[in-house]
């Protein structure tokens, strides 16, 4: 009798706990981690959330961005945070899914709470503006002359960069070696530096120096052209199969708490309905929104999709 009394109380103590953090909730502010350095792609659609978010929230969001290991480090992180309602941060893809087909990852799709896509950033190839290559013809006649001499930057095995160009030497018969990046702001920086013979990177990298004349985008690696850069021609219209694209997203440690969850899930409802973010975004993102639902099974179909191009060439 005694015994069961005191697991009543118990109980009964969680269930308080339970009930006290649902009515609290939120009493700090919400980190949220970024898997990638500042001033990258996903860094840039981080910060204009946490940005808007705070209309509509309580409290603020703070970045904390862990870079490294093609994102790895950040995704770990993130499936390893406290379960308090407190830590979120994002993913993307195709490296979030590529550590886990290449064993390397201390995580599963079901070790987080999927929330939003936000992200579909198309994939390019770039030049910094004083190359002598003006067409893919360049870059096919230099290996030619001189073969194994040309290198690309990309963020390094497994990610959507080193997929386009192992698909550009595959259509085009060069060799390009992969000059792997530690984040995606180092990789432009060193496109423009000059220290590669050319980048395959995402548009939301570096359009604002495409525009600024700094870069020439030789391709795109999309089914059609696209409306923000609608003088680039796509690598099918020029005779060569090479299609590629990258998702950013957020997401929270599995566990998270459901009343937390559900706050956190109206906050991205409101700011992705919210003009001024959307006119915000406009300028910086490669908008693509996906609920959690939709999300989750986009992540779960392009496991099947990098688990099958693992089997086929390891990294």
């Amino acid at each position: 009798m005694r015994k069961s009394l005191i697991l009543l109380l118990a109980l009964c103590t969680l269930l308080g706990a339970a009930s006290a953090m649902a009515a609290d909730y939120p009493t700090k502010p919400v980190t949220i981690i970024v898997a990638s350095n500042a001033g990258g792609g996903t860094d840039t659609m981080a910060r204009l959330f946490a940005k808007f978010a705070e209309k509509y929230f309580p409290q603020p969001f703070v970045i904390n961005n862990i870079d490294g290991a093609g994102g790895q480090r950040g995704f770990d992180a993130l499936a390893r945070a406290r379960k308090d309602g407190y830590t979120i941060g994002t993913i993307y893809t195709p490296h979030f899914t590529a550590h886990i087909s290449a064993k390397r990852a201390n995580y599963t799709i079901d070790d987080f709470a999927i929330l939003y896509n936000l992200v579909t950033d198309p994939g390019v190839l770039v030049v910094p503006a004083s190359s002598p290559f003006n067409t893919i013809e360049d870059i096919i006649a230099a290996e030619k002359a001189d073969p194994g001499s040309l290198t690309g930057s990309t963020s390094g095995p497994g990610s959507d960069d080193a997929f386009a160009l192992a698909q550009f030497n595959e259509a085009t018969g060069c060799t390009v070696k992969s000059v792997p990046a530690t984040g995606s702001s180092n990789a432009k920086a060193t496109v423009m530096g000059g220290h590669v013979s050319m980048g395959f990177m995402n548009l939301s990298q570096i359009e604002s120096n495409y525009k600024a004349g700094e870069v020439r985008i030789l391709a795109m690696m999309t089914a059609k052209r696209h409306p923000s850069v609608p003088d680039i021609p796509t690598f099918a219209e020029l005779g060569y199969k090479v299609v590629s694209d990258s998702s950013r997203g957020f997401a929270a440690p599995a566990g998270f708490p459901e009343d937390a969850y559900a706050m956190i899930v109206d906050v991205f409802e409101k700011v992705l309905a919210d003009p001024e973010f959307l006119a915000a975004a406009k300028d910086q993102l490669e908008m693509n929104f996906m609920g959690p639902e939709e999300y989750r099974q986009y992540l779960v179909d392009l496991l099947e999709v990098t688990d099958k191009a693992y089997e086929k060439d390891p990294w």
